[in-house]
């Protein structure tokens, strides 16, 4: 049995040398905007001799099976586009993910609470001017809150009828920006002359999550007619205890909000 040693230990070293051990960078997705009037376009930067960058546009997990990308993928209606990377010698790169959104109701404003000093630059119109979904808070279509409630009003181009309000918020554990505790939603009664409460949703901070930009969806129960609309956010007041930051306030950022 002495001579299947120095076999068992050279099956271990080939092994070694014959399985992929490098993972793939992911592709960057290069866009405008998650948000459109007719059509819009992706592109995809990738430079990686022996891999190929695979996508898929219903939301599925991309594998070799999928479309191979080999130029900009057009976009007519609402799209959510997944991609990565894979090779041969290659582990697969993480997916990374684009949703893409048709614009909605016309909105000539949309007024708000003043965010945080440091986004004290942000243009009047920066919630509605059609910009959004890229995933760097940096980014100049932000707008950053940490206090304990952030109000946006939405004045419509006419009384329409109202079935979804989309915000658009970003999460990123790393630089301490979550999801808020709770949206609600308020539309103007003109015989009582006030807003009244027609939505809320409230979210889960129980577990860690990924960067990425949350396109949010508060579907009426029953649909509003109305010209005037409120958003009123209550952000993370408590860092959960999986987090460094545990205890401290989170932040919370928004860069468009939509109206169907």
């Amino acid at each position: 049995m002495k001579w299947m040693l120095p076999v068992f230990f050279m099956m271990i070293v080939l092994s070694a040398f014959t399985q992929p051990t490098f993972q793939l960078a992911p592709p960057l997705l290069s866009y405008q905007s998650s948000f459109f009037s007719g059509s819009t376009s992706l592109e995809v930067q990738f430079n990686q001799p022996g891999a190929k960058v695979y996508y898929t546009i219903d939301g599925s997990e991309p594998s070799e099976k999928d479309k191979i990308y080999t130029g900009p993928v057009s976009i007519r209606k609402k799209t959510t586009i997944k991609a990565r990377a894979i090779g041969k010698e290659f582990l697969p790169s993480a997916t990374v993910t684009a949703s893409f959104i048709p614009a909605g109701k016309i909105i000539t404003e949309v007024s708000f609470t003043a965010p945080n000093e440091s986004y004290a630059h942000a243009q009047a119109g920066i919630l509605h001017d059609g910009i959004g979904g890229i995933d760097n808070y940096r980014h100049g279509s932000w707008l950053g809150y940490n206090n304990d409630t952030a109000t946006f009003e939405i004045l419509l181009e006419k009384k329409e009828t109202v079935r979804e309000v989309l915000v658009s918020m970003l999460r990123d554990k790393n630089s301490w920006i979550f999801l808020p505790e709770q949206v609600k939603l308020f539309a103007f009664n003109e015989a009582s002359q006030t807003f009244q409460f027609i939505a809320s949703e409230s979210f889960s901070h129980s577990a860690p999550t990924s960067k990425q930009v949350d396109m949010h969806l508060l579907k009426l129960k029953k649909k509003v007619s109305t010209n005037r609309l409120k958003v009123v956010v209550t952000p993370l007041r408590k860092i959960p205890d999986w987090h460094s930051g545990k205890g401290e306030h989170g932040w919370f950022f928004v860069d468009e909000i939509k109206v169907y």
